[in-house]
């Protein structure tokens, strides 16, 4: 019936004949169940069936507005990126939380929608994070009304998600302990480029014993051609110009960023990869990202073996076991042999063995 749907499409509109032609005279997987409905009642009731098929799809396209999901969905989802770039810093925890924000809605956008399916670990890796500070984050997210959770997910399925907005003001959420760092508004700042954190936030460069995600943030702040003080970097990312002035050195020295006459620009019109990696490899954090994934995949491994032994025990036949061993229970069958130690015994029920009474 989708099919039908889709070929009725304003444009399309096609013919029975187009229908059969695509689902019954060609072999085609969708057309599998037509083929079989021909075999058992005859090519005339197939071919009333896809013309009805046909008819109910046109009317129900006539009758409902043209389908533009896809790209409401995305016109939805920048508004959404806007309004993350937007958030007023609520505390230490911010940078971390606007990393989980950002990787989901990469996944949205792929998804096509607010709606998308992730893990922990699949999170973890695309945040640059340990596990637990991606559960931690969710925790967080959902108690402000930035994330809900659809299901739980499966043994072979990652959880659901959807990206959501609060439904109750900003001010209404307990604090945490940092907030008095926060800039009145971010209008008057730097704020860093989301698309660019997203691609650089899960480097090695930027573990939390190398720049960190505060380096992270500034970097995706900067520009090539036009400079930044540290006043502005600080009032848009949301950190104390202590800690700016101190990234920015760490920067610095590893050629990220250069200074000149008290602003800060890019070292080159893009982020070099190359000194990226030399900037992790200085902090000893190179290949981290990398083994964080292998770490993933085992545990992953782990747990599809430990789910299939679980289900295949499930599936056996119980079975009570025996009390005379197998190898006594063999004797006695052989031809009656009894073996030391067994000699009152009655084992011909090798699940009921019976003592023989000296005296009987």
């Amino acid at each position: 019936m989708s099919l039908a749907v889709a070929c009725s499409q304003p444009g399309r509109e096609w013919q029975p004949a187009d229908l059969v032609e695509v689902l019954v005279q060609r072999p085609s997987p969708a057309g599998e169940w037509v083929r079989s409905l021909r075999t058992r009642k005859g090519d005339e009731y197939v071919v009333q069936k896809l013309a009805g098929m046909l008819s109910r799809a046109r009317e129900f396209v006539a009758s409902t507005p043209s389908i533009s999901s896809r790209p409401d969905a995305g016109l939805a989802l920048a508004e959404y990126r806007t309004f993350v770039e937007g958030l007023p810093r609520w505390g230490r925890s911010f940078p971390t939380d606007i990393k989980n924000l950002l990787a989901r809605l990469s996944v949205a956008e792929q998804a096509g929608g607010f709606e998308h399916t992730l893990s922990v670990r699949q999170l973890a890796e695309l945040m640059g994070s340990a596990d637990s500070t991606a559960q931690l984050s969710n925790k967080r997210l959902q108690k402000r009304g930035l994330l809900r959770q659809l299901d739980r997910g499966s043994e072979s399925e990652s959880a659901t998600w959807v990206l959501s907005r609060p439904t109750q003001p900003s001010g209404e959420v307990s604090s945490e302990l940092g907030t008095h760092t926060a800039p009145p508004t971010q209008q008057m700042g730097r704020v860093p480029d989301s698309r660019v954190l997203s691609a650089i936030m899960a480097h090695d460069a930027f573990h939390y014993f190398a720049h960190g995600v505060s380096g992270a943030r500034l970097l995706a702040s900067l520009e090539a051609t036009e400079g930044a003080s540290v006043a502005e970097l600080a009032q848009g990312c949301g950190h104390h110009p202590t800690t700016v002035r101190r990234r920015l050195k760490a920067l610095q020295e590893d050629g990220l960023v250069v200074e000149l006459e008290g602003l800060y620009y890019l070292d080159d019109l893009e982020i070099s990869v190359h000194k990226l990696a030399a900037a992790a490899e200085r902090a000893a954090t190179s290949g981290r990202a990398e083994s964080r994934r292998l770490r993933h995949l085992q545990q992953r491994e782990g747990f599809r073996r430990w789910t299939l032994a679980r289900r295949e025990a499930a599936s056996r036949e119980w079975r009570p076991s025996a009390v005379v061993p197998e190898e006594v229970w063999a004797a006695h069958q052989l031809g009656g042999r009894v073996l030391a130690g067994w000699e009152q015994w009655d084992v011909s029920d090798p699940m009921r063995p019976v003592w023989i009474d000296d005296v009987g």
